[in-house]
């Protein structure tokens, strides 16, 4: 079986954020930049079928963080502890972090889950969102030089050659919205934008960043004239446990340390399971007073003779929560070689 290839140098923070910094707490007066997006395409306008939880495909790049907070999150991500850590060499001249916070990037798992940035990120998805689970806040792509690393932040030019291949195939996502953040300057880069699959087979391109429906093929072209590009990207589900979940660990397995992925993948699991039950449960509750104060003359309950369960309805729920319950036992299954495979299908 194969793993995941880990990196073993260290790069220089300060050559990463152009200055010495000081750690920070997240201030949204500060930390953020955000203008709205001028357009939010919908997978009706690029002739693909609305999904259960929200007809958005994409929104076009719009502002978010300020000078400081991407700084701030360069300062973290490419900390000793998280390249010692968290570091995956996926390919020839690329790099993935993951499951950084909030042990090794407190900044950034603050950004993420605070109210300000939940509440744009929901606003352009259509959909109350929160974050999947804590090892999906402010997954990394790196491209890097053929020098590795270090390499990545000195070379001056990439040839035809090094930016042909891709950064991420055509994909999608594990998630079902994803927010897709340039921590690169991209003042003199040639490329590197995210290309959509539109449903007629036609592309079109986008620059970071970017909310991303899981409904939507697409691939990370590769960045020119640049020594880097640095893309975060942060997946989130609906806060409503009663919606549509369709999360799944595909593409990121073989790019995770598992025990702690799969730990957090159960617990966000069964917690909104529990949520769900208790849900329906109230609801139920609710039904049946309703029905006791129209039927019983005493209004009492305990001789309701209208049913309030609808078997049926009910055997129905049933076999969504546990199909819920066998993917959640699949998507641990142990790595095989098609776990290296990029998966483009939802």
């Amino acid at each position: 079986m194969r793993t995941s290839q880990r990196y073993a140098g260290q790069p220089d923070v300060q050559r990463l954020t152009g200055s010495s910094i000081s750690s920070s707490e997240f201030n949204a007066s500060k930390h953020l930049a955000f203008q709205s997006p001028s357009k939010v395409i919908s997978l009706a306008d690029i002739h693909l079928p609305d999904s259960e939880i929200s007809p958005v495909a994409s929104s076009v790049p719009f502002p978010l963080l300020s000078a400081e907070a991407i700084k701030q999150h360069r300062k973290e991500l490419f900390s000793k502890d998280v390249i010692d850590n968290c570091a995956f060499a996926t390919r020839p001249g690329s790099v993935q972090l993951r499951g950084m916070a909030p042990r090794y990037a407190p900044f950034v798992h603050q950004f993420w889950t605070s109210p300000e940035v939940l509440g744009i990120i929901s606003n352009i998805a259509g959909v109350d969102l929160v974050p999947v689970m804590d090892y999906e806040i402010c997954h990394t792509n790196v491209q890097l030089g053929p020098g590795g690393m270090d390499a990545s932040f000195t070379k001056k030019s990439n040839s035809e050659e090094e930016v042909s291949k891709p950064i991420v195939p055509w994909h999608r996502d594990s998630h079902p919205f994803v927010c897709v953040v340039m921590l690169s300057n991209t003042e003199f880069m040639t490329d590197g934008e995210t290309e959509l699959m539109k449903g007629d087979g036609s592309t079109i391109k986008v620059r970071s960043p970017e909310c991303v429906s899981r409904s939507v093929s697409h691939i990370a072209i590769p960045a020119g004239n640049m020594p880097e590009r640095i893309t975060i990207v942060t997946s989130f589900r609906p806060r409503n446990p009663v919606l549509h979940d369709s999360s799944s660990n595909m593409n990121v397995r073989n790019k995770s340390l598992l025990p702690e992925l799969n730990y957090q993948w159960t617990t966000y699991r069964l917690e909104l399971l529990s949520e769900r039950f208790r849900t329906l449960a109230a609801d139920m509750k609710k039904d049946y007073q309703s029905k006791v104060k129209e039927t019983d003359r005493d209004g009492k309950p305990g001789a309701c003779r209208v049913e309030t369960v609808n078997v049926e309805t009910l055997s129905k729920w049933m076999e969504s929560q546990i199909k819920y319950m066998e993917k959640t036992l699949y998507e641990m299954r142990p790595l095989t070689a098609d776990d290296w495979v990029s998966k483009n299908a939802v």
